[in-house]
């Protein structure tokens, strides 16, 4: 783990970790109340850049390197699935492609978490 002191050197560095390895590349922002710093943390599994600051100025830095890393994920181009295989039967002309069944939005199909739960504790009931 490589504790980097100067910001510039910290961002060139994660950014340039970002662009060797996209897919294993992970990037954590962590607030330390009790000592009052944002720790940034980007690693790959081999490769890790640690940052640690309690100034407020650092915080424009901090969202700038954000966007920034956001931007180059968004930018990535997309996977390529491999296509099905073609099936060799065909159907008929005049028949018509299966419409997708909607999922249940209420009843205990819906979800698990829609039953609701059993309290815990029985009240006994005095007369």
């Amino acid at each position: 783990m490589v504790n980097i002191t100067n910001w510039d050197e910290f961002q060139r560095a994660a950014e340039e970790l970002y662009s060797l390895s996209p897919n294993n590349t992970r990037y954590v922002a962590k607030y330390r109340h009790t000592e009052g710093k944002l720790v940034l943390k980007v690693t790959d599994d081999r490769t890790c850049f640690k940052y640690k600051t309690d100034q407020l100025q650092d915080l424009n830095k901090f969202e700038r390197l954000n966007r920034s890393l956001m931007a180059k994920m968004h930018n990535r181009a997309p996977v390529e699935l491999a296509a099905p295989a073609a099936s060799t039967t065909q159907q008929p002309a005049d028949h018509a492609p299966a419409v997708p069944v909607p999922a249940p939005t209420s009843g205990p199909a819906a979800s698990p978490a829609a039953t609701p739960k059993p309290s815990g504790k029985k009240k006994n009931k005095r007369k």
